[in-house]
């Protein structure tokens, strides 16, 4: 309790802090707070339509945050209103203030409630990553690898490799992942799913979709020049539109290798394809349109002429292995992963070479 001058000269009292106002005044800012706090919860506009039922357990657990955060945010900012309206300083009052020795049951409210809050949130966090991680019996595999700077999707149920992903929609998957160079970030944000793919560990997380549509896979880890195009696309699918494009990828592998028989590039625009040399270069014949390194659409031509006395052939194979050898002028050094020498076989790379000739 304080004190001030009034303007006849005589000391005032300054209002109670709990008289009754006081109390109407905390019940109303209490109430005010937990409203907010719901509202929040229920309509949180930050995070919501999930595609995943993972994402909705994440989404759950942002709200409750984000409503416990509401309410403290309107209880302790209307406290603050309150008391500066109600406790200002008078006119003419130059005194000072009452000397504050501390409150020890407020000090312990303030204490309790928030480690309370923080160890509900810490069990709650925990149930959503039990739950969101709960491995299933009639789970899809899908191995994912990441390389600069592409995508690529093996199911090993159905031997398939793409470098676009097809889940059926409400089955489960688990994704193993890995990298074939630096660390990388598979992210899907519509899913809430954000994992690190490292080159000396396969990493997993589990997806079930339960909204069809096609949402985008990004790389969050900054991992090189073109870090910005190393994109893809997830496409969630009924059950039998899923079976008939599994289908669909089964025989195109059977016109694949039955092309290579006939035809000698198709083995070589597959590895192009398949080693993510299609996410940086343009290259008609095998669809490529990537923006990072130079076009490959005269390659076979003009390869002779890079490096004079240097075989067209040579200078191919020495650019794939040692890509900083020769850099291409308005095109910078350390883009291209420098590994391929050891990731890609022999016969691969020679299938690849004949490929990038025959591009005249």
């Amino acid at each position: 309790m304080s004190h001030g001058i009034s303007h006849n000269g005589e000391h005032e009292t300054s209002p109670s802090t709990f008289d009754n106002t006081g109390k109407l005044a905390a019940i109303l800012i209490g109430v005010i707070s937990a409203v907010a706090g719901l509202l929040m919860y229920w309509f949180n506009p930050l995070l919501n339509n999930a595609a995943s039922l993972q994402g909705t357990y994440i989404d759950d657990l942002f709200g409750v945050a984000m409503g416990i955060g509401t309410a403290v945010f309107f209880m302790v900012q209307g406290l603050l209103l309150y008391s500066i309206i109600r406790f200002h300083r008078q006119a003419d009052d130059d005194e000072d203030g009452p000397p504050i020795r501390g409150n020890t049951k407020l000090e312990i409210v303030w204490t309790v409630v928030p480690a309370l809050v923080i160890i509900f949130l810490g069990i709650l966090s925990y149930q959503v990553l039990v739950a969101a991680e709960r491995p299933d019996p009639d789970e899809l595999i899908v191995e994912v690898r990441g390389f600069q700077y592409a995508w690529q999707f093996y199911y090993p149920d159905y031997d398939i490799t793409t470098s676009e992903m097809h889940l059926p929609v409400d089955r489960p998957a688990r994704l193993k992942l890995r990298s074939n160079d630096v660390i990388h970030a598979f992210w899907v944000p519509a899913f809430r799913i954000k994992k690190d793919v490292m080159p000396d560990r396969v990493t997993e997380t589990f997806i079930t979709p339960i909204e069809e549509g096609t949402y985008p896979i990004v790389c969050a880890e900054l991992c090189g020049a073109a870090h910005s195009a190393m994109r893809s696309q997830v496409v969630v699918e009924s059950d039998s539109s899923f079976k008939q494009w599994v289908s669909g990828q089964g025989a195109a592998v059977a016109r694949a290798s039955e092309a290579a028989e006939t035809d000698p590039m198709a083995q070589g625009r597959q590895v192009f394809n398949q080693n993510g040399c299609n996410a940086c270069h343009v290259l008609a014949d095998a669809g490529a349109v990537g923006q990072v390194g130079p076009t490959l659409n005269n390659i076979g031509a003009e390869a002779g002429a890079m490096v004079p006395g240097q075989a067209p052939e040579d200078y191919i194979h020495a650019a794939i292995v040692d890509p900083n050898k020769f850099v291409v002028e308005g095109y910078p050094a350390n883009v291209m992963p420098s590994n391929y020498g050891t990731t890609i076989s022999e016969a691969d790379l020679k299938a690849l070479v004949d490929y990038l000739m025959a591009q005249k």
